[in-house]
């Protein structure tokens, strides 16, 4: 007896699938990037789990930030102070700056760095990108909420516009902490009504204080800085810095749950070996489906913020090469000097 192929009567669905995070992966692993992972898995790492069994001690966090003057930044770099309303603020400039303007947002998961732990990092990518780096000291946990913080990066990128920059000059650019500030600052932009930057640049994100999708991830064993207790210590002192500020006691929300659909072409840098992995992540894929441009630059078995070891590492200056290249994509022509 014959047999016949059944007729579909309806057709099936078709499955929309998701749109890839455009990125580049780049390699890693060299004996140099191996002895700093150990170098820091052996002293950062131990001290950073200690102190999140008691982050409510009164840790003399300013210590960390003199840390930087070992550091040596690119030969001529000049320093210049600027106020803001509630904090200061530095313009960094090497022989090499032209017109372009970079808002920088250090890191330290809003408690560490200020002045020095940041400069060599901000004089190599000044130098790269031949841009004046506006150092942003604001002000940190645990004697002000994020919220704070938040407000000083926007007050520091509307003083760059007011001094008569345009956005279309200007990058806004961060690492860890620093590149969730970056992200809030081009939202509070867009809300406020001033023009966007011309990009975003984050290196190691910070975005969710939320930490259960980082330490139950596989970078999150690999990690040569942070152990999986860090986020409990860190919302602890969030929620207290929250509190005494009179404000909702609950954890910053996330830029990658926000409206991102008016943002300005992002560069995300990470390390697939670090805690903070899945924010990276996380943020392009929430940017691609906003329908911003995004790019993420993955680079293997690297610590959390690489870049800041560019003197040492070639995977450092090669990922500092790749701002600039993004930097020159951005702002192609000279259109404002500042000074």
């Amino acid at each position: 007896m014959a047999t016949h192929a059944q007729l579909r009567l309806v057709a099936p669905l078709e499955v929309e699938q998701p749109r890839r995070v455009p990125r580049t992966e780049f390699g890693g692993g060299g004996v140099r990037s191996m002895l700093l992972s150990k170098a820091l898995s052996s002293t950062v790492r131990p001290f950073i789990s200690v102190w999140a069994r008691i982050p409510l001690a009164p840790w003399p966090y300013f210590v960390a930030d003199y840390a930087g003057l070992a550091l040596r930044p690119v030969a001529g770099t000049t320093y210049e102070r600027m106020d803001l309303p509630n904090c200061r603020a530095e313009v960094l400039r090497t022989p090499s700056v032209e017109d372009r303007v970079i808002v920088y947002l250090h890191g330290g998961a809003f408690l560490v760095g200020g002045r020095f732990l940041h400069r060599q990092l901000m004089s190599r990518i000044a130098d790269a990108t031949r841009a004046s780096v506006v150092a942003v000291a604001y002000r940190q946990l645990p004697h002000h909420p994020v919220s704070d913080s938040i407000a000083d990066a926007v007050d520091a990128y509307r003083y760059v516009l007011e001094s008569g920059v345009p956005a279309s000059q200007v990058i806004v650019m961060g690492d860890s902490a620093g590149g969730y500030l970056a992200y809030q600052v081009a939202l509070a932009a867009e809300e406020a009504g001033l023009p966007m930057p011309a990009g975003l640049v984050a290196m190691s994100p910070l975005i969710d204080f939320d930490g259960t999708a980082k330490v139950t991830a596989e970078s999150a064993a690999t990690c040569a800085v942070f152990p999986p207790n860090c986020f409990d210590g860190l919302s602890q002192v969030v929620l207290r810095a929250a509190r005494r500020a009179g404000e909702v006691e609950a954890l910053p929300q996330a830029p990658s749950n926000a409206a991102l659909q008016g943002l300005p072409p992002s560069l995300i840098q990470a390390s697939s070996a670090e805690m903070v992995y899945p924010d990276a992540e996380a943020m392009a894929g929430a940017l691609l489906a906003a329908g911003a441009e995004v790019e993420l630059q993955v680079w293997d078995h690297q610590v959390h913020v690489f870049q800041a070891a560019a003197g040492v590492l070639p995977e450092a200056a090669q990922a500092i090469e790749e701002i600039a290249a993004f930097v020159d994509q951005v702002i192609p022509d000279k259109l404002l000097a500042y000074a």
